[in-house]
């Protein structure tokens, strides 16, 4: 018999144990110093499986954020570092779990759940593929580009986190993080630790201050040794966790890690909405793909979504495009060409984030998606 409840402060220790044990199979126990929002003291919001001697057997993390999308705030729930015991598998632990954390999201008063997976456990209970993004492979052949003269393209000094904060906090859509709270992200390198790597921080300075910010996950292995060529059946893979700043500062950054790290190939990953970043990367000839963001999100509170992201019919009255609540638990779109309706939250979020999505039966320009942060990058749960 198991009991399911919120997790107390003095648990999370076990928590990170049980994430420890199912998740770092190198050996490395890092699950506890690369998320700290889940597993260092605070106020506890994750929900745990526990067995009759009060032993933790199944864990789901869940830390609350805001977004800042454009000039809305959307109230949401991150879910990750689930993992259930192997001797409790089966149980069905992992989504009652779910449900849980569901349930406290709602009573938070959030309308979004993102979390960091796709499995099955996560699509039947309603969780969408969201957003559109652009991922580019930039080669080691473009680095050969010479940089900027105006740019000092360096590593980050503490000096820079003031400005490197105000760079992060300034994209268009973005997770709303203290210096502190950006502090300890950069200190954690989650995304460096699942991706067995390393993190590297770049700036692009100036004499006015620093113009823009990459933040990278390469592998650990380095050539410092510049008179001597890397072997050719070595391939250095690196990607792009976070960025922000000048377009073409950043774009500097991205073929100066490439250079400086020996990179064979480094990934960009490009949410729509940075468009302009979008045409830069593209200038580099680098080959790119369309995909989702990051993981996947559940409504929680489809009314609420509507109202945070800007689009509630009564709270946006007159304007050309507003979304109605309708009585049988659906939505109704007002657009100058017409009304139409939404059948669930599956097309609302579809409708909602993705900027090519298809539930229309026409494309309407009236209506503009929602943008979101590329949800795999710094502030990864």
């Amino acid at each position: 018999m198991v009991n399911i409840r919120r997790v107390h402060i003095d648990e999370l220790p076990m928590a990170a144990e049980l994430a420890n044990y199912i998740f770092c199979e190198t050996g490395e126990q890092y699950m506890g110093t690369a998320f700290p929002t889940l597993f260092r003291p605070g106020i506890v919001h994750s929900y745990g499986a526990f067995d009759d001697a009060g032993k933790l057997v199944s864990f789901m993390g869940l830390v609350p954020v805001v977004i800042t999308s454009g000039s809305e705030q959307i109230s949401a729930f991150s879910i990750g570092a689930v993992c259930t015991h192997p001797d409790y598998r089966g149980q069905r632990l992992a989504g009652q779990l779910l449900e849980r954390c569901r349930q406290h999201a709602i009573e938070a008063g959030a309308s979004l759940m993102f979390i960091s997976g796709d499995r099955s456990l996560y699509t039947r209970a309603g969780s969408q593929f969201f957003g559109r993004a652009y991922q580019f492979e930039l080669t080691e052949q473009l680095a050969a580009i010479e940089p900027s003269e105006w740019l000092e393209l360096r590593e980050l000094e503490p000096r820079d986190l003031l400005a490197v904060h105000a760079q992060l906090q300034r994209s268009t859509a973005h997770v709303e993080m203290s210096i502190g709270e950006m502090q300890q992200m950069l200190g954690a390198e989650a995304m460096a630790h699942v991706n067995q790597q390393q993190q590297k921080v770049l700036v692009a300075a100036t004499s006015n201050g620093i113009a823009g910010v990459v933040i990278l996950s390469i592998p650990h292995a380095s050539y410092n040794d510049k008179s001597q060529s890397k072997p050719p059946a070595i391939e250095r893979a690196g990607s792009v966790i976070e960025y922000g700043g000048n377009v073409d500062a950043v774009r500097q950054l991205w073929l100066e890690a490439i250079r400086r790290f020996d990179l064979t190939t480094l990934t960009v990953t490009i949410p729509w909405q940075d468009r302009d970043l979008v045409a830069a990367a593209e200038t580099t000839g680098a080959s790119s793909t369309t995909i989702r963001n990051g993981g996947t999100v559940m409504i929680v509170n489809g009314g609420a979504l509507v109202a945070q992201t800007g689009r509630l019919d009564y709270l946006n009255e007159g304007a050309p495009v507003r979304i109605a609540l309708g009585e049988a638990g659906n939505y109704i779109l007002h657009t100058p060409a017409g009304d139409y309706t939404l059948a669930d939250d599956a097309e609302l979020c579809s409708l909602l984030f993705d900027p090519h999505s298809d539930v229309l039966p026409e494309p309407n320009e009236a209506f503009q998606a929602v943008p979101l942060p590329y949800m795999y990058g710094l502030y990864f749960i």
